[in-house]
């Protein structure tokens, strides 16, 4: 381009230019412009370039230069020129508007200083738009040409707006805006009303500015990344510095005064709210989490230890809304909750120590007591976890720890015998589930049963809380003896079958259910085979009687039988009985139509668990005695002569002598025979002479004499549960272990050890030492071997 041709575009831009700053002029005084003043102003700008750019080309081409040629005009195109000198000027407007801002403000502080800032900036921006709209054809053409080309030191014009008023009013002013807006904000957080919006201008005035008009390029490209900067690091970073300072003085201040740990802790959910309003109202929201942290780390973390010592004293005082509100604030920091939940267990574990501590003389014998202390202290620190602590699973996990402390080894426990230490409390739950479900004039209704059934299970399984940490077993004091719980339910619910003393069917199989799904199918497959085997032997009698009727006779008794499957039910005790003719008749009828009925299986009974009734008419008036087996038959003799003596009896019946002395010494307890000389305990001696006594008497038509006989029998399950326990646990083990190495072939022996504790946790958890004899017993068996010089390596044997 030649110099004339210069000085003509440029004499073209003076023209140019001289009416567009009277139109910015009246943009930067917030004077009302016209639609068509502001038109009139972009068209300037367009006609100016567009003209220059089409003459241009027609004398010099389409070449292009980069912002470097500038300085030898022979090398600049028209375009290039104009382009140049017009984002220029709008440079050097803009630098001489912010100067004479910034001298105005120069002098400004505090308060004063902040209004004046966001008024100023607030105008400016505004203003400032104006003109890059104005100036739109130049940011579409040359800059975005420039920036392309990757030239330095270009901007949009509202970007150089900003990037201007950065480097000449905020860099100049920074120090004391920042610290003015800090101060008011220490003003607000002491009680003082103020302008918020003093705050929140110089606020989004920052976010802004966060243009880098640095002189590197990739920085540029990543402008908008870093769009927070300059609000962080001028002022969000002393920000929060001066918001730890202040809280840290207050919490130190508030406590060194004797503050109550609930005033404090109100008074930092309130602070913590205060700071969480103050950034949706004037701050940016990327201020929000660090913020917290800030806020919690003096206030929560800092104070840890105070809230730990104030734990226990809610804890023993109930303040449960207290407690809730320590929760909250402790959970906010990392690791605030693991001291408050040790001490939770260690509260827990003490309150339950003390309440069975206070019934445990009662307890002993009473299971309704027992069960309900148990639940009282369970259910008070549930409902605490629940509402307080919201299931949090380390309190929970606290609760259950403790839970299982005080259930398995307990004052009451510790009372009875040690061999039967180990048994106690699963004994005595279940005699309280056998309470619940068996028939009594005081009988819950459904939903109240429901309810406690429930609860029942859930203590139920506390009771088998399992600890294995890495590979190392650790056996604790508290036992979990789930597989003793399952023996003495399953005797109880015999006996409420066979004797059909069960309250409801419903009711028995909602808790087997409630079983079957804690322990699994396994656990209560023996229940469920005893059910079916009560229902199908109702179907059986009924077919019995209407086939056999005619065999049977008009005066046949009234008869009911039980075909229980040996496999599914206890073990009872076998007894020699010679029955009376009405009795044995009926049954060699049934044991013809059941032979027919299922050729090849073989029936034994069970006389010791057959009842039945009798009517007298011995004494004063009608009675209705419900008997044993033994005791019918017992009772029967007297329809021959009133007077025996025992070793007649002991023929009579078939009984060996001690069953005998047992059961005379039953009915003479509950004076229906009458003995020469006095029993001894329980029993008659066999040198004794048994009548029919006259003289007896009872307010009740229907007696149930065989309730001594039950008694005796729940003795002899406890003994026998505590006898065979081992025994029985020895064959589980065993089990496990061969289904280990059927399943591995190879095991080392540490981590057969493992798995069988893993596999058992179940049901009970198994001692080191018995696993090892079980290991032993199988290799003497030949199930498997050691491997030759290897002795800690099993192999299976097929």
């Amino acid at each position: 381009m030649s110099h004339s041709e210069a000085r003509r575009i440029q004499a073209g831009s003076e023209e140019v230019w001289t009416n567009l700053r009277e139109g910015l002029d009246v943009a930067y005084r917030r004077e009302f412009m016209s639609p068509k003043t502001y038109m009139t102003l972009y068209t300037s700008v367009y006609d100016y370039c567009t003209s220059i750019t089409l003459s241009t080309n027609r004398r010099d081409g389409d070449e292009r230069v980069s912002g470097a040629d500038m300085v030898n005009p022979q090398r600049i195109t028209g375009a290039d020129f104009v382009g140049h000198e017009m984002y220029q000027k709008v440079e050097e407007y803009v630098s001489a508007y912010v100067t004479a801002v910034r001298e105005k403000g120069a002098e400004l502080s505090g308060e004063d200083l902040l209004k004046f800032y966001t008024t100023e900036w607030e105008n400016f921006r505004i203003s400032s738009k104006v003109m890059d709209g104005i100036f739109a054809y130049l940011n579409r053409h040359w800059i975005k040409r420039e920036l392309d080309e990757g030239h330095e030191n270009i901007f949009m014009v509202y970007t150089l707006a900003l990037v201007v008023w950065k480097r000449n009013v905020f860099n100049e002013l920074r120090e004391k805006v920042i610290d003015a807006m800090l101060e008011l904000i220490r003003s607000e957080r002491t009680g003082s009303t103020i302008n918020n919006r003093y705050i929140s201008g110089v606020v989004e005035c920052l976010v802004e500015l966060g243009v880098d008009d640095t002189d590197s390029g990739e920085a540029k490209k990543d402008a908008e990344a870093k769009k927070l900067s300059v609000y962080k690091e001028c002022f969000e970073n002393k920000f929060l510095a001066a918001t730890r300072e202040f809280y840290a003085q207050e919490a130190s201040n508030f406590l060194g005064n004797g503050g109550n740990v609930t005033d404090y802790m109100i008074k930092v959910e309130t602070r913590l709210q205060q700071e969480d309003d103050r950034c949706l109202l004037y701050l940016n929201s990327s201020t929000k989490t660090p913020l917290a942290n800030c806020c919690e780390s003096v206030l929560i973390a800092n104070q840890l230890e105070f809230f730990q010592s104030h734990f226990g004293n809610l804890l023993v005082d109930k303040r449960d809304d207290d407690l809730s509100r320590m929760f909250k604030l402790c959970d906010r920091v990392q690791n605030g909750l693991d001291q408050l939940r040790l001490s939770l267990e260690r509260h827990i574990t003490k309150e339950g120590f003390e309440a069975l501590e206070r019934v445990a003389q009662e307890a002993s014998n009473d299971a309704k007591l027992y069960v309900k202390t148990l639940l009282e202290v369970h259910q008070r620190y549930q409902m605490l976890v629940n509402r307080s602590f919201k299931n949090e699973p380390g309190f929970m996990q606290s609760l259950d720890k403790a839970a299982t402390s005080f259930i398995n080894a307990n004052a009451v426990t510790k009372r009875a015998p040690p061999a039967a230490q180990l048994t106690k409390s699963a004994e005595l739950l279940a005699r309280y589930c056998d309470q619940l479900l068996r028939k009594s004039s005081k009988m819950p209704d459904e939903n109240e049963l429901e309810d406690l059934q429930t609860k029942i299970v859930e203590l139920f399984s506390l009771m088998f809380i399992i600890i294995y940490l890495s590979l190392q077993m650790i056996v604790f004091k508290y036992i979990d003896d789930k597989d003793v719980f399952s023996k003495f339910y399953t005797k109880m619910f015999s006996k409420r079958l066979i004797s059909d003393l069960s309250a409801s069917d419903e009711a028995e199989a909602n808790f087997i259910s409630k079983l079957k799904s804690m322990c699994g199918y396994e656990y209560t497959a023996r229940l469920s085979k005893m059910v079916n085997d009560t229902q199908v032997s109702k179907d059986l009698t009924s077919d019995f009687k209407e086939k056999k009727a005619h065999l049977l006779g008009e005066k046949a008794i009234e008869f009911n039988v039980l075909v229980l499957s040996s496999g599914s039910w206890p073990t009872f005790p076998n007894s020699t009985l010679t029955l009376p003719q009405q009795l044995s008749s009926t049954i060699e009828v049934f044991g013809q139509y059941y032979h027919e009925k299922f050729n090849g299986r073989r029936l034994t009974w069970v006389y010791s668990q057959c009842r039945g009734e009798i009517t007298s008419s011995a004494f004063s008036k009608k009675y209705v005695f419900t008997v044993t087996t033994a005791q019918m038959c017992t009772l029967l003799l007297f329809n021959e002569q009133r007077s025996y003596n025992m070793e007649q009896i002991s023929a009579a019946t078939g009984m060996d002598a001690k069953t005998s002395s047992m059961i005379v010494g039953s009915l003479i307890k509950n004076q229906v025979l009458k003995a020469d000389v006095p029993l001894q305990g329980d029993d008659i001696p066999m040198n004794a002479t048994v009548t029919l006594s006259d003289s007896y008497s009872n307010k009740k038509v229907r007696v149930d004499l065989s309730k001594l006989s039950m008694k005796q029998d729940a003795v002899r399950d406890t003994e026998s549960v505590q006898k065979n326990v081992d025994e029985d646990r020895k064959s589980v083990i065993s089990a496990c272990i061969v289904r280990i190495m059927k399943t591995r072939k190879r095991v080392p022996h540490q981590q057969l050890i493992s798995e069988v504790i893993v596999q058992l946790q179940g049901r009970f958890k198994p001692k080191v030492d018995m696993i090892k004899r079980c290991i032993g017993s199988l290799i003497e068996k030949e199930y498997m071997l050691r491997v030759e010089n290897q002795k800690d390596l099993y192999d299976y044997i097929a």
